[in-house]
């Protein structure tokens, strides 16, 4: 086991070293402490990931069409579609004052 490049060993004199410098009383609550903050910082961890999901999921939600409704993808002005080549008037042949001829 290696936590922070140090070893089981390595780990239990450093503690050892905390415990005799805060004495039995100071180090049963820096444990305590310590423990309180570490849950704190998991539980907002934890809400700010499943922040982060919803907004995703609701994203992924809000893309896709609602079931029966055919999807297409989005025109640009750039892109020519069939629909508009349907939907446009009838264009008359220009007339001769137009052509500049009359």
């Amino acid at each position: 086991m290696n936590i922070m490049g140090m070893g089981l060993m390595e780990l239990a004199v450093v503690l050892l070293v905390a415990f005799l410098v805060l004495g039995p009383g100071r180090s049963i609550d820096m444990a305590k402490r310590s423990g309180k903050v570490l849950g704190d910082l998991r539980r907002t961890f934890s809400e700010v990931t499943d922040a982060i999901s919803a907004e995703e999921r609701q994203r992924s939600h809000a893309q896709q069409p609602p079931p029966g409704v055919p999807s297409r993808p989005d025109l640009t002005d750039e892109e020519p579609s069939e629909t508009s080549d349907k939907t446009r008037e009838p264009q008359s042949p220009p007339s001769p004052e137009e052509n500049g001829r009359g």
